[in-house]
């Protein structure tokens, strides 16, 4: 059994990302959602004064109205969810307490849910307002280290076709594997590969013949493991029960290695194949401790619209 933490502040976008899970898993009767609300933080004064009994008055009625709104919020969403088709006892309500910080908060749940992924929406009127991604966003995304978050923009999606962007590193088919993994069981999936290559050596003394034929050099082996990486992951799919038609695979010879250029051709490709869904690995080639997220799937998270973004 599949299971899904949602997480909303009632805004349009966190009800986008309900309506994203109904639309992708119609049907399946795997899978398990807790939608979660985190309670706004008790002001100081009612955490100070609560022996004065006027105050603990008003500290009650102030409780029963944030619970209530908590309460709407998880409704709106669980409505979205059943009128997909989603069954009542699939589909839980979680109203849970700040204690740290909503994002922290909302981790502290994934764990001890054990959920294999959490999914909101980019942007919101509430958590999630800021420029592009928003402040809790991004703070989840930050700090959410292996955990899988799914954030979704927009609210049509060509949801069962999913780009699944790889870099030359064995997480590539860990990622396949999430990646069937979560998708496994539903109909009509189309699952595409794609690595964006450009050997960036521009920056050495060398002669323009001479650049030329160790960027193909690098190129040449770059492609190599690539292909072996896809194999591997094609072999993931293949004991999931993935039809072979339904996978693809592209290796693409850039023009620049930038990682503005990178996340751009990436979404591009988004946009091109009509994909509803964009899965990324959290770091890149370095997998540097002090980076948390790679600056690749840090541009796509920001920039990407009208699909689902899976940080993985």
């Amino acid at each position: 059994m599949k299971r899904i933490l949602l997480a909303t502040d009632g805004s349009k976008s966190a009800l986008g990302s309900a309506a994203y899970i109904a639309n992708l898993y119609a049907g399946a009767s795997d899978l398990e959602i807790t939608v979660l609300n985190i309670l706004p933080p008790v002001p100081p004064l009612y955490l100070e004064e609560h022996q004065d009994p006027l105050i603990r008055k008003h500290h009650a009625v102030w409780k029963e109205e944030s619970l209530e709104k908590a309460r709407k919020c998880t409704k709106e969403a669980i409505d979205v969810l059943q009128g997909g088709g989603f069954k009542k006892n699939h589909i839980h309500a979680k109203h849970a307490p700040q204690v740290v910080g909503v994002a922290r908060d909302i981790v502290r749940e994934a764990d001890a849910g054990h959920f294999d992924a959490c999914t909101m929406g980019k942007k919101g009127m509430g958590w999630f307002d800021d420029t592009f991604l928003g402040s809790i966003t991004s703070k989840l995304l930050e700090i959410s280290e292996d955990r899988p978050v799914w954030l979704v923009s927009g609210s049509e999606w060509k949801s069962r076709n999913v780009l699944v962007a790889i870099d030359h590193t064995p997480k590539a088919v860990q990622l396949s594997r999430y990646v069937g993994e979560m998708l496994r069981g539903l109909e009509g999936v189309k699952i595409s590969f794609y690595h964006y290559c450009k050997p960036s050596v521009i920056d050495l003394p060398l002669e323009r013949r001479e650049l030329e034929e160790i960027e193909k050099r690098i190129a040449d082996k770059e492609k190599g493991q690539m292909d072996h990486f896809f194999e591997e992951a094609q072999k993931v799919l293949d004991d999931l029960g993935f039809d072979k038609r339904a996978v693809e695979y592209e290796f693409e010879l850039g023009k620049s290695a930038s990682t503005r250029k990178v996340s751009q051709r990436i979404l591009e490709k988004v946009q091109e194949g009509q994909y509803g869904t964009l899965a990324i690995g959290r770091k890149g080639a370095t997998a540097a401790r002090e980076f948390r997220l790679g600056s690749v799937a840090s541009r796509v998270s920001t920039e990407s619209r009208n699909c689902a973004v899976w940080v993985v």
